[in-house]
């Protein structure tokens, strides 16, 4: 069987500091109960800007889509019901989606953090520290969760589009600012974060789109790693742990190499001089057979560990401009990417259940 990927951009951080900050009081959205809502029948138009952008399976089996303009969706297997702003959503723009350990739905939007209890949203303010105002930054949204983490120890960690990451420990928010990374043009240090991962080791490890490259945070101090130290891009997007302990990382400069693997020591660069479909890559996904899918700019891409090669069916049919892969509870792979697609790989034949279709 074969595998897949998905991408994302932004910039990394380097030296810390963290300042506690108080919670702020919680401010319930909706509290009506849950609301069906039909997903319409009707041919849709999608542009390139309508994505499906991220994908969660919970534990009770069901699948969550996030998408760029229609909020989220929950498939049962059967059928899909939609939330937005409506039913108490902070944003119909949904970055990422976490389910943490007592079973609350955490969704990262253009407009901060929502909590989803089974019952009602819950809008949970984060204390952001630095405004915005950038020239020529319009896409700059302090307000951005962008990507979202719980550790082993219950710490759900946040991070955002322009003012670093944020620790969560359910009553409190310490906040983490690299400096590291390029001052921008208001003389600050927004860090855009695009991804966390925390490794089997505890580290916690952030990837900026900030020319701030990869920072590992040990619970203590941060250690940054940047072009240095071998890596050749400092926009990183994507991080991935492999089930050998390997950890990946994906650039998007396309001039350069654009997968990295560390493997604790050292970083070994891939490039399309090696055989990757693309140097533009953001994220990734293990399939059973140890196969990484690598999501590029161009195509999805597939690494068994000594070959890359572009993702195809045995129809012959590839994919492009994925934004997230998650498998389901019947092993089936799910994939969303630009206008509106949304496909289920059985290891054999792509379904296509992108909304146009009828879902």
């Amino acid at each position: 069987m074969q595998a897949l990927f998905s991408p994302m951009p932004f910039y990394v951080c380097c030296l810390i500091f963290a300042t506690s900050c108080t919670l702020q009081n919680q401010t319930p959205q909706n509290s009506s109960t849950e609301k069906k809502v039909e997903v319409p029948r009707e041919i849709v138009t999608y542009k390139e800007q309508d994505k499906m952008t991220s994908g969660l399976l919970d534990k009770a089996g069901n699948l969550w889509f996030g998408t760029s303009n229609e909020g989220v969706y929950r498939y049962d297997g059967t059928s899909f019901v939609n939330f937005t702003e409506k039913e108490g959503l902070s944003s119909n723009y949904v970055n990422c989606i976490l389910e943490d350990k007592a079973g609350n739905l955490w969704f990262g939007t253009q407009n901060g953090l929502s909590k989803y209890d089974g019952k009602a949203f819950t809008r949970q303010a984060i204390p952001m520290d630095n405004e915005i105002d950038i020239e020529g930054k319009e896409w700059w949204n302090k307000s951005t969760v962008s990507c979202l983490l719980e550790d082993k120890k219950g710490n759900l960690w946040i991070g955002t589009g322009g003012d670093g990451a944020y620790r969560y420990n359910g009553e409190s928010f310490t906040h983490f600012v690299f400096t590291n990374d390029y001052k921008q043009s208001d003389g600050l240090h927004h860090n855009f974060i695009q991804s966390m991962l925390e490794d089997t080791e505890g580290n916690i490890w952030f990837t900026s789109m900030t020319h701030g490259g990869v920072s590992r945070y040990d619970g203590e101090k941060t250690t940054h790693f940047s072009t240095s130290d071998g890596l050749k891009d400092d926009m990183v997007a994507g991080s991935f742990q492999d089930k050998a302990g390997n950890l990946w990382f994906g650039t998007i400069q396309t001039k350069f190499e654009g997968l990295y693997c560390y493997n604790g020591t050292s970083f070994t660069g891939f490039g399309k001089e090696d055989g990757l479909c693309d140097n533009f890559v953001t994220g990734f996904y293990e399939d059973v057979d140890h196969q990484l899918w690598i999501r590029t700019g161009s195509t999805l891409c597939i690494y068994n560990g000594k070959t890359f090669a572009p993702f195809m069916t045995k129809e012959g049919q590839g994919l492009k401009d994925i934004s997230f892969i998650i498998e389901d509870k019947d092993g089936n792979i799910w994939l969303g990417g630009k206008y509106g697609h949304l496909w289920k790989y059985n290891g054999e034949t792509l379904s296509d259940f992108t909304q146009k279709n009828g879902w």
